[in-house]
């Protein structure tokens, strides 16, 4: 017993001179294995032994662990009497200074132990224990763990230490911390306005895109009256520093005056007779609905399928719906157009485009027609 008082003494008085970075805070579990050994008068073997931890990490050099070993061995005797021995301790852990991958550790902590020979004879008692232990960075948020403590008790003393190795988890929310840190670290570090100046050292967030300005990204007050473009707005206040079209209507933030207009393109895709496939010769469609929608805001299509009169009116109904979803997904596929604004309708037989008396015409309705619509913005003129 004194020996331990002594050890605990020595170690606590140190951790005062000792600094620490500050680990992952989080439950622990620390499932292990290891040995017991005995007092030299108890006559047990050597006994193997497992277990668990389960704990909490601080956001500090502390840790809590509650943990339990079983292990089973045997007298050195010649009837090899069996013997349980059972272990619940509560500890506490200290980390000294670490290294990016070792993290050295002192426990100490209180428990009791029970010692059960050949399931009829116990022998239960207190204890303090005390000890030192070792976690190797292996994996994110999990060490490898190997651990050695003494056992003192006032009663018979029977275990005298345990020496054990495993996995040590810890199961911690901080990673979303640490992202939204990130995040705001990169916010500061950004240029939201565009001036040259990164959001920590601007002390005028909102000054113009494209204009000169100085080192705490403002202007000087030479330059605040500054018109390069000569638009009638100061550059201090021009957000479109290069509205030079005098023909053009300008606004008070020195941008061009826009009206808004819709507009739209009409595509058609033919199939062959009872299919469904789409064709190489839909890509020409296609590449006209890229180039509209990279043109026009907002853009949006409406799609409608079409059958011949071939076939019953069932039949073709769901023919025409089959071939409407086809040109759908071509246009997801290779278009700005989202899901959400590419609208379908199918009508079957019921709407053709010529009469289905010949060949021709049946052709020609054999169809899905597509309408796109946008908005054009032009600048106003004066």
């Amino acid at each position: 017993m004194r020996a331990i008082q002594i050890s605990l003494t020595i170690i606590l008085s140190a951790l005062s001179l000792v600094s620490v970075a500050k680990p992952l805070p989080g439950v622990t579990v620390f499932p292990q294995v290891g040995l017991i050994s005995y007092s030299g008068s108890s006559d047990i073997e050597i006994d193997p032994n497992y277990g668990l931890g389960v704990g909490y990490q601080f956001s500090n050099p502390w840790a809590v662990e509650l943990t339990y070993l079983k292990g089973s061995s045997s007298l050195a005797d010649a009837n090899s009497t069996s013997v349980d021995a059972y272990l619940w301790h509560l500890n506490g852990l200290y980390h000294f200074t670490r290294s990016e991958k070792i993290r050295p550790y002192f426990t100490f902590g209180l428990g009791e132990s029970n010692i059960n020979i050949d399931a009829v004879l116990e022998n239960t008692e207190k204890q303090i224990n005390a000890g030192l232990g070792v976690k190797w960075q292996a994996w994110k948020n999990t060490d490898l763990r190997t651990e050695f403590k003494l056992y003192e008790s006032e009663a018979d003393n029977v275990i005298r230490s345990t020496f054990n190795i495993g996995i040590h988890h810890v199961i911690s929310n901080a990673s979303s911390s640490s992202k939204r840190k990130i995040s705001q670290l990169a916010t500061l570090n950004s240029d939201s306005d565009a001036d040259g100046i990164s959001n920590s050292n601007d002390q005028c967030p909102n000054s113009p895109s494209g204009q000169s300005v100085n080192k705490v990204g403002c202007f000087s007050d030479k330059d605040k009256d500054k018109d390069k473009d000569k638009d009638g707005v100061a550059d201090a206040k021009d957000k479109c520093p290069g509205t030079t079209n005098r023909a053009n209507v300008i606004d008070t933030q020195g941008c061009y005056v826009n009206t808004r207009n819709s507009v739209a393109l009409n595509v058609l895709f033919n199939f062959d007779f009872d299919s469904f496939a789409t064709k190489p010769e839909h890509t020409e469609e296609v590449n006209k609905i890229v180039k509209f929608a990279k043109k026009h805001s907002g853009a949006s299509i409406e799609l409608s399928g079409h059958t011949d009169s071939v076939g019953t009116a069932t039949y073709n109904l769901a023919l025409s719906k089959a071939r409407v979803a086809a040109v759908a997904k071509l246009v997801e596929m290779n278009t700005r157009i989202p899901r959400g604004r590419i609208n379908k309708n199918s009508y079957g037989e019921m709407k053709p485009m010529a009469e289905n008396d010949t060949f021709a015409n049946r052709r020609a309705n054999r169809r899905v027609e597509g309408t796109v619509t946008g908005v054009s913005e032009t600048p106003k003129q004066k």
